[in-house]
């Protein structure tokens, strides 16, 4: 009787922001409508050298209609072949969610967050309310949460299944979306009967149930303070018809809550509860973050959850000299057996940083820089080497562009350089002449070139990519040209060609060449015509035996599109 006096308050105050159809405005809407896309393509192939890896012709027809009837969609799909043929509503969910000044209902499938740890996004077969009159914020939701599903008895796959589950979630919130309050309650239970078709080896599987309660808050202060926060309490049964009750070794808490909420012997309870505390003027920025999820968290308002762990993050940003100087940045400590529950705990450092520079009107400079560091350390003396880990992941980036913009022609030159290290310092795979660290540097040159009144664009790329460790040496070399062109105003062309060589230590050199040509037609505003030619061309330079032979292939695609 406790609990449902609680949720009375809840049901009648509860809410959820989505979009919605605005009845104030349903009589300026068409009553129904009909848009989408219709495309039919023809695909030519050819290969020698190789295997066919496709039929020489194929034919596609295919759709995407969407009819809306005074704001609710329907979208329909269609695809024809000379393999396959159908019919099919993608996604074989509706939902409608129509509203009248601060009052809106949702009906069938909906999508609802009413905080991350209760309803956070979980899709919902219901119906419900949320009601905004002034700075009130309630709303009530109730449905089905999951199908029950069955084995597939044509292919007699153990294929997963699940039960049928219901529940419904409340919140009760005061405050504008710069500063409020809100409680939010979450009731979610199985049913008690099995599906059909459950084999022995899957009738370990019992129905659960789950009540979350929690909370979420959001403040600004003094022009540039804020402040947020969530947590929640997870009570979790494991299976609902378990004969086994709560003994006194329990914790105090869920002997507290055994009657309410019907606890067994496989209850347990989970807390989770994040906070965040930022100043935001107009050219300097500072977050700091705390957030602690407990082992095996979890709620059936959302679909996964990253849990046992517990992190800080300071996040800095600024925004010097007019903007011609920018920074941003993340910095977090992060840790998991916060319970002591394991034999190891692992400890990461999470480094993020990002910098712009406006040298001139024309040059400017940017870099990015990342760290993840994992280091797992014992917490028993039963810890094998083999399984210690230390590791460190760094990637930094350097990207300068030069840019000369006229009437017209826009020329633009930018290039890259990352490097990319992964060391690991457990020795204990490793020797004197093979380390598990890696290493990757790449160089990108690139040359655009714009005349903007002549529709004309043209472009180079070139790159060289080295990567080394572990015993292992590969390098990879490409070359990109190509010049895209538009005539009369609506006929498109284009060609591009990349020659990319690669050479492995102990392995095969290989040299490809990839060229791209299209022609587009644009007959009206919602009809294009087009063709697409792509070639391929692989060889391989090896003395001896080739592990992949020589070949070369051609695909031709003509297609029609018409949108509507």
């Amino acid at each position: 009787m406790k609990k449902y006096l609680l949720l009375m308050a809840l049901i009648y105050s509860g809410c959820c922001c989505l979009h919605a159809q605005d009845l104030e405005n349903i009589a300026h809407q068409k009553p129904v409508t009909f848009s989408g896309t219709i495309q039919a393509q023809g695909i030519f192939y050819n290969a020698t050298g190789i295997q066919d890896r496709r039929a020489p012709f194929t034919y596609y027809f295919s759709g995407n209609p969407t009819i809306s009837f005074y704001g609710l969609d329907v979208p329909l799909s269609f695809s024809f072949s000379q393999s396959d043929k159908s019919f099919r509503q993608p996604f074989n969910q509706f939902g409608i969610s129509p509203a009248y000044k601060w009052v809106t209902v949702h009906l069938g499938y909906r999508d609802i967050s009413f905080s991350p740890y209760t309803l956070g996004g979980h899709t919902m077969l219901g119906a419900g309310f949320e009601l905004t009159p002034g700075k009130l914020r309630v709303g009530f939701m109730y449905g089905r949460l999951n199908r029950a599903t069955t084995i597939d008895t044509t292919t007699q796959a153990l294929v997963p299944f699940s039960f049928s589950r219901k529940g419904y979630a409340a919140k009760l919130g005061y405050g504008t979306d710069r500063n409020f309050f809100e409680l939010s309650y979450l009731s979610a239970k199985d049913d008690t009967i099995k599906p059909k078709g459950v084999t022995p080896q899957q009738d370990y599987i019992s129905p659960a149930r789950n009540d979350v309660m929690g909370y979420t808050s959001r403040f600004s202060f003094f022009k540039y303070f804020m402040f947020e926060s969530d947590g929640a309490l997870s009570l979790y049964t494991n299976d609902v018809n378990s004969p086994i009750s709560l003994d006194n070794g329990s914790s105090t808490l869920l002997n507290k809550l055994r009657t309410t909420f019907g606890l067994n012997g496989t209850s347990e309870y989970y807390t989770a509860f994040s906070a965040g505390l930022g100043y935001k003027s107009r050219n300097y920025g500072l977050k700091l973050k705390y957030k602690r999820v407990d082992p095996d968290f979890q709620t059936m308002g959302a679909y996964y959850f990253s849990s046992d762990y517990e992190n800080w993050t300071v996040s800095p940003s600024a925004n010097l000299a007019k903007g011609k100087i920018r920074f941003n940045g993340s910095l977090g400590f992060q840790h998991d057996n916060i319970k002591d529950q394991k034999r190891a705990t692992n400890h990461r450092v999470i480094g993020a940083f990002n910098a712009g520079v406006d040298i001139t009107k024309s040059l400017s400079v940017d870099a990015v820089y990342t760290n993840f560091s994992d280091n797992q350390k014992a917490q028993t003396v039963l810890f094998a080497d083999s399984l210690k880990i230390v590791q460190t992941t760094q990637t930094i980036t350097i990207m300068p562009r030069y840019m000369i913009i006229s009437t017209d022609v826009i020329h633009m030159v930018s290039g890259s350089f990352t490097r990319n290290s992964l060391n690991d310092y457990n020795t204990f795979y490793s020797t004197d002449a093979v380390s598990r660290s890696i290493k990757t540097n790449q160089y990108m040159l690139s040359y655009n070139i714009n005349f903007t009144k002549r529709m004309l664009s043209a472009y180079v790329n070139i790159s060289d990519t080295k990567l080394s460790g572990q015993g292992m040496s590969n390098s990879f070399r490409s070359a990109t040209a190509g010049a895209n062109k538009v005539f009369f105003q609506k006929l498109q062309t284009g060609l591009s060609s990349t020659f990319t060589s690669s050479k492995s230590l102990g392995g095969e050199d290989t040299f490809i060449i990839n060229a791209t040509g299209n022609l587009g037609y644009r007959v009206t505003n919602k009809q294009l015509i087009s063709f697409n030619l792509f070639l391929t061309n692989n060889k391989v330079k090896t003395a001896g035996p080739q592990l992949q032979p020589n070949f070369t292939e051609t695909r031709g695609e003509l297609s029609y599109l018409l949108s509507f």
